[in-house]
């Protein structure tokens, strides 16, 4: 049988592998799309003009719950279907925890503020009730958590916070007599979580407008989309009525990156920002259990 050949776009947060010997997996090259399936992105850039040049192109499978998608879908070929997340693959979705697992995780640390514990060990300070003044002044279970975006993420994260006895303010853009507006989230938070889709309407959301108004001695984690966050802003608060951040995402994942260095050299010189390269949802078993539904996708829709 011949091999489907699979072409993934360099936004999916996933390296894929073929866990089948019916597919070939290979990364999409710039206007190269000499494949019979693409996996991309909602944000992926892609010419609806470059993809109808590709005869062997059958299925664009756009990695959403939602159809949404940079290319002018009406301008594709016809003979090209589209494929993405449907209700069947919500159950799938539902079963994959770690990003709002690995975003408590984050509130944890920063409660203890075990960057500064680390770094009062190393001085060969052990004297607990000095480093103990370090970590938040609340339990947790005396702690109220922002979450700001009420999807999958969102709502997971909840049930985990509820198990620790938080509080949660909830801002959402869907209409709901639970969800408070961002000013309430800021003002009233001692923990705020983004875990936002990126949009014209998010870009930048979260800004020096927001960040003045977070209470003192509060903390801030961004887990969704970097250039939801003005980081900039967060760095001129951090210290002051801010005191810790986490930051797994960037606006441009690359070490060289100007705003990547210049929040590393803060985290250099300053014990309360944690930084990690885009790893939240990242656990072997949740990534082979997403990428078998992704191709097994494709696959059934492969017959057309």
């Amino acid at each position: 049988m011949k091999k489907i050949k699979v072409g993934i776009a360099k936004e999916i947060d996933f390296k894929v592998y073929s866990y089948d010997k019916t597919f070939e997996l290979k990364d999409i090259s710039k206007n190269n799309l000499n494949f019979d399936v693409i996996i991309i992105t909602s944000s992926t850039k892609i010419s609806h003009k470059i993809i109808n040049k590709h005869k062997n192109l059958k299925i664009i499978f756009i990695m959403s719950l939602h159809l949404l998608s940079r290319i002018k879908l009406n301008k594709l070929r016809k003979d090209i279907k589209i494929i993405y997340f449907d209700k069947k693959s919500k159950k799938v979705l539902q079963s994959i925890t770690p990003t709002p697992e690995f975003i408590f995780g984050l509130i944890t640390i920063l409660s203890k503020n075990f960057l500064n514990c680390e770094f009062q060990l190393k001085k060969n300070n052990w004297n607990p009730k000095n480093i103990a003044l370090f970590s938040a002044e609340k339990m947790l279970s005396l702690s109220t958590l922002g979450i700001v975006g009420y999807g999958r993420i969102g709502k997971k994260l909840e049930v985990i916070a509820k198990k620790f006895g938080m509080k949660t303010l909830i801002f959402s853009n869907k209409k709901n007599k639970r969800h408070v507006t961002l000013n309430k989230i800021a003002k009233g938070s001692d923990y705020i979580s983004i875990n936002l889709p990126l949009k014209k309407n998010t870009k930048n959301m979260i800004n020096q407008n927001f960040f003045k108004k977070m209470k003192t001695n509060s903390y801030f984690i961004n887990t969704s989309k970097g250039a939801i966050v003005n980081y900039n802003h967060l760095i001129k608060y951090l210290g002051k009525n801010i005191r810790g951040a986490a930051i797994d995402v960037y606006k441009k994942e690359k070490s060289s990156d100007k705003e990547i260095v210049k929040l590393t050299n803060y985290a250099k010189k300053n014990n309360n920002l944690i930084l990690t390269p885009h790893i939240a949802g990242s656990t072997e078993d949740s990534i082979i259990k997403l990428q078998k539904h992704c191709l097994n996708k494709i696959k059934i829709n492969f017959s057309i």
